[in-house]
């Protein structure tokens, strides 16, 4: 150690003997070189930052950054987007902290603003403002919350009650909202949000809901009952009805014949028509003998009782009579009576006038049907079925090999009579159905190729660690490594030879002119060597050599 100590310190003493503006060069490339090693080495091991919430408004976002100082964690602004980065492996962090003091709170506050201090003096006025507020944004965050919804703006008209207008206003309410991209509301799910809103406002009927799409399109229906509307639910009722169909039989084949090897469609004639019906009807050969009423009337007079209707005719004057002879006695046995008018007015002292009268009445009850029908909407009048089926893999009981083949008559009329009885078939009904059987064109899909190895997110963080280490190395050994070299060897000094013993040599080389010694070169020749050589393989020392020769000289 000691000795290292002392040929570093050699070393440094040796930077005098450089010229400075060589000294000050090659400090500068010195800090460079290490500032882009730090730099290099910071920028691998930086983490890759994330939005803790995407989408934050100012206000939040403002809020949230002074949170995150607060509690020491590292964030940053994004310049092109504005929104709060932190790094990803403290995203959660971040947000479990943020959410302890209740951000973001968004751009309006629901009904936590009422659990705020109102303060004193608040007017009714005030007090009515805050709460349709809150009413508001709890509904915006109701709606929010549905799946194709990315938020939402909710607006009440609510009319002010008065005890003194007979007739108060009803409220109404419209809604916007903001769909993410690509996304659209079903007309069922238009229909959940107004009666969503009807329901939590008082006095709010549906019909005075309206919700639009950020693009200014009207999802509600003006008038349900107009004829644009009624077609679009029929249209959706038979849609609705051909898809029904289609996955009975989906669902009845799969099993028999494999998945994907059948493809039904269904079209369905469904009539729409209201269609009411009064109807009697009589069968006069049914008829039956309800009740029947029998009336006679027999009048026997005297012959001097007035007769008929009182007038000058009745009132006449009885007809002479004579005396009746008397009538031998005949004895009969065994012989009717005759009891006749014309036997009762030959009757023996019977000389009076028989009026008679008769009147029979009788009530038929008669077969009648009276019937009422009204045909139920959405009737379907007609049903065409039309069923593909793909081939079937078998195993070839010779080769082993699997093949497709087609099915047979038997399989064939199988899956008909199994589709004819899965739509409820009728013959009467018009109904037809179709199964064709045919190979189904194969679709190759495409092998997924994994992405290369600098395109996979889990492998970026590494790579980029691994750059920054290369990257540091490559500046240690290529770039520091001969800077330092070249700037810590300091020049060898040739130690000065005296000028006695130079002289000396020059002297002794001056006698030995004469002739070679014996035995090889002089020793003037082998210093001459030596000092070429020495100029060749480094000059520099050799100038410093007859630098200090000319200094000691002077």
């Amino acid at each position: 150690m000691a000795e290292f100590a002392t040929l570093s310190m050699k070393q440094m003493r040796g930077l005098k003997d450089l010229p400075a503006v060589r000294q000050l060069a090659l400090l500068i490339g010195l800090a460079m070189a290490v500032a882009a090693g730090v730099a290099l080495f910071t920028w691998s091991q930086q983490p890759n930052y994330v939005p803790v919430y995407p989408g934050l408004a100012e206000k939040d976002a403002s809020a949230v950054a002074e949170a995150l100082r607060s509690s020491g964690l590292p964030f940053r602004l994004d310049p092109s987007s504005g929104s709060v980065t932190v790094p990803g492996d403290k995203v959660y962090e971040a947000r479990m902290r943020l959410a302890a003091q209740g951000l973001p709170k968004g751009s309006a506050m629901g009904f936590e603003m009422i659990q705020q201090d109102q303060g004193l003096g608040t007017s009714q006025f005030m007090e009515t403002a805050r709460y349709q507020l809150a009413l508001e944004t709890e509904l915006a965050r109701t709606v929010s919350s549905l799946q194709p919804v990315k938020s939402a703006r909710v607006h009440l008209g609510l009319p002010k009650a008065s005890p003194f207008v007979r007739r108060q206003d009803n409220a109404s309410a419209s809604v916007l909202v903001e769909l993410y991209p690509g996304r659209q509301l079903e007309q069922g799910q238009v229909s959940s949000i107004v009666h969503i809103v009807a329901s939590s406002v008082p006095d709010l009927t549906p019909g005075a809901v309206t919700v639009i799409d950020q693009y200014g399109h009207l999802l509600t229906e003006a008038d349900p009952d107009s004829e644009a509307a009624q077609s679009t639910a029929q249209f959706e009722q038979t849609h609705r009805l051909e898809a029904d169909y289609v996955r009975r039989l989906e669902q009845l084949l799969t099993p028999m014949l494999g998945p994907g090897r059948v493809n039904a469609q269904v079209a369905a004639d469904v009539d729409f028509s209201v269609t009411e019906e009064a109807h009697e009807s009589y069968k006069p050969d049914s008829a039956v003998v309800r009740s029947e009423q029998t009336s006679e009337d027999t009048t026997r007079g005297g012959a001097g009782g007035a007769q008929g209707i009182p007038g000058a005719t009745s009132n006449q004057p009885p007809a002479a009579t004579t005396p009746a002879k008397p009538a031998a006695k005949v004895e009969t046995k065994d012989a009717p009576k005759e009891t006749t008018p014309a036997a009762v007015a030959a009757t023996p002292g019977n000389d009076g006038v028989l009026t008679q009268s008769r009147s029979n009445t009788r009530n038929y009850e008669l077969d009648r049907t009276l019937s009422h029908t009204r045909q139920p909407v959405g009737r379907l009048r007609r049903l065409s079925v039309a069923v593909l089926v793909d081939n079937l893999p078998r195993i070839d009981a010779k080769t082993g090999k699997t093949t497709l083949t087609p099915l047979t008559k038997e399989e064939m009329a199988k899956v008909e009579s199994l589709v004819r009885e899965a739509v409820g078939f009728d013959a009467a009904r018009g109904d037809s159905v179709s199964v064709q059987n045919a190979p189904f064109a194969a679709t190759e899909v495409p092998a997924i190729t994994p992405l290369p190895l600098w395109q996979r997110p889990e492998l970026r963080d590494i790579a980029r660690q691994g750059l920054g280490a290369l990257s540091v190395l490559v500046l240690i050994f290529v770039v520091l490594r001969p800077l330092l070299r070249n700037l810590m060897s300091a020049p060898r000094q040739l130690a000065p030879m005296p000028i006695g013993e130079l002289g000396a040599d020059m002297g002794e080389e001056r006698l030995s002119l004469s002739g070679p010694r014996a035995g090889g070169a002089s020793p003037y020749e082998q210093k001459l060597a030596a000092a070429r050589s020495a100029v060749a393989q480094d000059p520099k020392r050799v100038a410093q050599v007859v630098k200090t020769w000319l200094g000691n000289d002077g």
